[in-house]
């Protein structure tokens, strides 16, 4: 069995699903559920009463299956109680796969390196990113056994240990305040913002992030403003800014290995703190007030809208380029055309 790199934030083995005693915004609504076939299988054949109940709550749509969520958005098995009924009857191993693994990712990379993640998108993974340590974000590397590693050519090898040295000497750099310029003079246009902001995916009966989004729509004029207020009264907000441009790095640039090209990713980094940021000065402006808590709720709710979304994760590696837009008037192309890696 050959040996594989294995790479994960240092809070990752201290992460535990907190339900909701302390969750900002429990998991179990404004969710798509796709479900895995093993579960479906479990479902169907389900002896009893609750079997009936799983079998009522599935539907099937061009050969895939999902869970059929309530009118309001919320997950069907979730009582009144904040608890999950198919744990409650079923056990933990009956819920469907992304309710099992979430908010964990793993992802095997070029055979031999694979990175394990937490999303920020769960509020207390939000948490541990910023609390975990006073210092600088830390990644645990250790070589371990893996059925699924590939062996793979000299060559590339060589090309992922030099990504992988370029992307932790990102890392240390932007937690440094080395591209402080980068992450704090806004180089994206009001225009170019709002115009991601009208092609992004939003979760459908999601109150809160529908309330911040709505609140920066209101900013956006005044944005330059804000963001001086905001700095100055939250002097902590920078070194939170560059932890989670850390986070983005760690996680983003690797993409690279797939596709050979860094501008995407770069640009993903940048403007991903860009969008945190502008979740960041919404909250600011409704509260007039910011904290550690609030930092860890625009986490969420940025992570809801783009972090597990591919339409919004593409939008933030979408290179926008003024001279090749005015070539191709909105109507010709989609009205994004996203021009990835040109």
């Amino acid at each position: 069995m050959a040996k594989i790199l294995k790479e994960k934030p240092s809070y990752y083995d201290k992460f535990q699903c907190t339900g909701n005693t302390t969750c900002i915004d429990v998991c179990c609504h404004a969710w798509c559920l796709p479900m895995d076939m093993k579960t479906v299988k479990y479902y169907l054949e389900y002896e009893g009463e609750f079997g009936d109940y799983l079998r009522s709550h599935m539907h099937e749509e061009n050969g895939e299956w999902f869970i059929t969520l309530r009118e309001d958005g919320i997950c069907p098995f979730y009582n009144c109680d904040g608890q999950c009924e198919v744990r409650l009857h079923a056990g933990e191993r009956a819920q469907i796969e992304i309710c099992d693994i979430y908010p964990r990712e793993q992802e095997i990379m070029a055979g031999y390196y694979r990175q394990d993640r937490l999303l920020i998108a769960c509020s207390e993974v939000a948490r541990l990113l910023y609390t975990d340590t006073d210092d600088r974000l830390e990644f645990v590397r250790e070589w371990v056994e893996d059925e699924n590693a590939k062996e793979i050519s000299p060559e590339l090898k060589e090309k992922v240990d030099k990504l992988l040295a370029f992307r932790d000497g990102m890392v240390e750099a932007l937690q440094a305040g080395a591209f402080d310029d980068s992450l704090f003079n806004v180089h994206d246009s009001k225009e170019l913002i709002e115009r991601i902001m009208r092609a992004q995916l939003y979760f459908q009966g999601h109150e809160m992030s529908a309330d911040l989004f709505t609140a920066i729509k209101r900013i956006l004029p005044q944005l330059d403003e804000i963001r001086i207020k905001f700095y100055d009264s939250v002097p902590e907000a920078k070194g939170w800014m560059r932890r989670t441009a850390a986070y983005f790095a760690h996680r983003q640039l690797l993409d690279t290995i797939q596709d050979s090209c860094i501008e995407g990713p770069l640009v993903s980094v940048f403007r991903s703190v860009r969008m945190l940021e502008l979740c960041c000065l919404g909250r600011f402006s409704q509260k007039d007030s910011f904290d550690l808590d609030d930092m860890i709720f625009c986490a969420h709710i940025f992570g809801l809208i783009y972090e597990i979304s591919m339409h919004n994760l593409d939008l933030m590696k979408t290179v926008f380029n003024k001279a090749r837009d005015a070539e191709y008037p909105d109507g010709e192309n989609s009205h994004l055309r996203p021009l990835l890696y040109p």
